[in-house]
């Protein structure tokens, strides 16, 4: 077995939430803009939805092991070829996610405060954390998010409160943006694909069990959407869906906006550090999901060992994209719909199998 410590509740809302968050400090609330003009703000009610019915069907499975993760299920339910073949596919996400995220994060602390500094450097640096924080282990994660909470999102709802002075609700109307398939339907798409899921299914041991996995989930993911609606909205009342398309890190042009007098302005330092302690957040966790992930495929006593060989894959990966708007693509347009078959397609797998085990037993009896 391997020792993952143990948290409780309030760390596991609060580190899952954080986690989901991240996603609103880069280009992707641009995406949604692109998709929903001036409604973007509504696509995260759908993809909302969406994740409670992916966590639904996820506890469906975890209740009925509650002494196992994902990771065993997968295998006992489909059979040890088809089990370690999507157990594989979750490590390639968490993979996938870790090195989109110490790209993007990296590009994004060039252009706001760092220009002269070598990808190469922030990169490496923001791996290192990583790396340090999947070696603690969890519980070190979680209790880490759980004192820095209360600045991540205290800073972001005072950047949305300073911004107030210069909303302009015209820029809300059209009222359904783009059309309601780009709102609900893409947008709903886009905004569903989230790691969460899977990953508390791998991390559930250590977050109490599978009783509580339902109510941990369903608290996070209203956090993290809500704040990602709430501050789609503000963009758009600020500065408008126009503005946004054209730029590239939308949080970061919101917190340049704030001007509250001549003592109170430039407060983007502010939260480039938020962002850059949620990103460091953000990696330590999907390279942990990661390394736990395969140790429990390879029957291995311990995850550790396995983090160096990770960290170097997502170091060398988080390069080969030749420039951020290739990154950007990337991110939309195949790990996106990639995030939907470990959350959604798995679970549905698994519970068929399930149901065709009961039907063949039901037969022979």
């Amino acid at each position: 077995m391997i020792k993952e410590g143990k948290f409780g509740p309030a760390e596991a809302i609060v580190l899952l939430a954080v986690s989901n968050v991240a996603r609103v400090f880069l280009p992707y609330p641009r995406h949604l803009v692109e998709l929903g003009g001036s409604a973007a703000w509504m696509t995260p009610i759908g993809g909302f939805a969406v994740t409670l019915v992916g966590v639904y069907l996820m506890w469906l499975i975890l209740k009925k092991n509650p002494d196992q993760t994902i990771i065993e299920i997968t295998e006992e339910a489909l059979g040890p070829t088809l089990g370690i073949t999507f157990n594989l596919i979750i490590i390639a996400f968490f993979l996938s996610i870790c090195f989109f995220f110490v790209r993007e994060f990296s590009e994004a602390l060039i252009i706001s405060a760092l220009p002269e500094t070598p990808i190469s450097v922030i990169v490496a640096t923001y791996i290192i954390i990583g790396l340090l924080g999947a070696y603690l282990g969890i519980e070190a994660i979680a209790r880490s998010t759980r004192l820095t909470y209360i600045y991540i999102f205290g800073g972001t709802a005072l950047l949305l409160f300073a911004l107030t002075p210069q909303w302009n609700f015209d820029n809300l109307f059209p009222l359904f943006g783009n059309g309601p398939y780009p709102v609900f339907g893409l947008g709903t798409f886009s905004t569903a694909a989230v790691t969460e899921i899977i990953l508390a299914a791998v991390l559930v041991q250590a977050m109490g069990g599978a009783d509580k996995y339902l109510r941990i989930n369903f608290f996070a993911a209203l956090t993290a959407f809500s704040v990602l609606a709430i501050l789609l909205a503000v963009s758009v009342l600020t500065i408008g869906k126009e503005v946004i398309i054209e730029t590239t890190l939308p949080f970061y042009r919101l917190s340049r906006t704030i001007y509250l007098g001549r003592f109170f302005q430039r407060v983007e330092a502010f939260f480039i550090i938020i962002w850059s302690v949620v990103g460091a957040l953000k990696i330590a966790l999907t390279l942990y999901g990661a390394a736990v992930s395969l140790a429990r495929t390879l029957k291995l006593p311990d995850y550790r060992p396995l983090i160096w060989p990770l960290g170097l894959i997502v170091f060398i990966f988080s390069f080969l994209p030749p420039d951020l708007p290739t990154t950007i693509k990337l991110d939309t347009d195949f790990l996106r719909p990639f995030a939907h078959i470990p959350n959604y397609l798995l679970p549905l797998f698994i519970l068929a199998a399930y149901w065709l085990k009961g039907r063949w037993r039901r037969a022979r009896s």
